[in-house]
Formats: C-alpha cells, sequence, structure tokens
C-alpha cells in the first residue's frame, strides 16, 4: 500500500484589547472592544491557499549571520541545523513564513542571501530587524516567484551583539 501524504492546516492571526472605561463624575462606564481576526484555512496543493510542504527549525542565530536556503531539501540551515522540510520545496512558491526570535535581550535582523528570495524583500539593502521575543509573519496566500536552491532562495537571519534562538517556520505550494 503506497502512502500518500495530505497537507491540512490553518493560518490564524487574532488580536483582541479591552478597553475598560470609568467616569469618576458621572455613571458613563462601560468597555471599548478591538478584535481583528484573520483566519486561513490551508488546503493540499500549489494553487492559492494551499501548501504541499513545511518547514519549521529552531536554531542559533549567529552575528555573523546563518543563511537559510529556502529551496534546498537537504540542508537548508547549513551547519545551524539538521532540520530538514517535509519534501523537496524545490521549483514551489513561499506561502507563509514567521521568523520568531527567541532571545529576551538582542534583536535579529532578517535580510536577503546572496541569492535571495525573487520579489521578495526588494530594494538594496532590505533589513527586517525582529526585536527581542519580537516574531514577524508574512503570509502569501498564492505565493511569489518559484524557489530554485542556490538561485534566488536564500534569506540572511542575523544576530546583534550575541547570538540568539530563532524559530522559522514556512509554508510552501
Amino acid at each position: 500500500m503506497a502512502i500518500t501524504d495530505v497537507l491540512s492546516g490553518k493560518v490564524r492571526l487574532e488580536i483582541t484589547a479591552d478597553l475598560d472605561r470609568t467616569n469618576t463624575t458621572g455613571s458613563h462606564v462601560g468597555t471599548d472592544k478591538m478584535s481583528h481576526v484573520i483566519t486561513e484555512n490551508i488546503a493540499d496543493g500549489t494553487t492559492a491557499d494551499k501548501a504541499t510542504v513545511w518547514f519549521s527549525s529552531q536554531f542559533t542565530a549567529t552575528t555573523g549571520g546563518i543563511t537559510i536556503s529556502l529551496a534546498d531539501s537537504a540542508d537548508p540551515l547549513g551547519a545551524a541545523g539538521d532540520e530538514v522540510p517535509t519534501a523537496d520545496p524545490e521549483g514551489l512558491k513561499m506561502k507563509l513564513i514567521v521568523v520568531e526570535n527567541i532571545d529576551a535581550t538582542n534583536y535579529v535582523n532578517l535580510t536577503v542571501g546572496t541569492n535571495g528570495v525573487s520579489n521578495w524583500l526588494t530594494g538594496t539593502t532590505p533589513v527586517l530587524r525582529i526585536p527581542s521575543t519580537g516574531w514577524v509573519a508574512h503570509y502569501l496566500p498564492a505565493g511569489i516567484d518559484a524557489l530554485n536552491d542556490g538561485v534566488d532562495d536564500e534569506i540572511k537571519i542575523t544576530a546583534d551583539t550575541a547570538s540568539c534562538l530563532v524559530n522559522i517556520s514556512v509554508l510552501y505550494g
């Protein structure tokens, strides 16, 4: 019997906040609420809102930087880790990337690698700073350009003044 992998999942961002109001000179009291919820169900496939492969890892970002080859199926983190994608992401599009800085003191910078991801983090020297305990998520329902190992698939994560633990999760389709 052959085994078939079928990916399914959910991407959810939820922001809720309450602002309690009290009027000391009268009886006007109440609560204002803010809510912003985005939920995307992910089905198996390569079209919009679909994915077939995921990659997830925790690694140590150094002050010299760690280059991550997002389309590499054998060693995407190089010497920084041993995790591999669930299947070969070569030729697939990045649909979601989440990078979380676990360090309580230092920031990390997310930049393009030597062979940067096409049409993502564009410009001459784009830098996305992720502060201590901060994170960034970018959801691309239809994806961007197909990733090609060693051609247009690299990002670099560099720690500020000391090495930092970082979580990364990527969906491809």
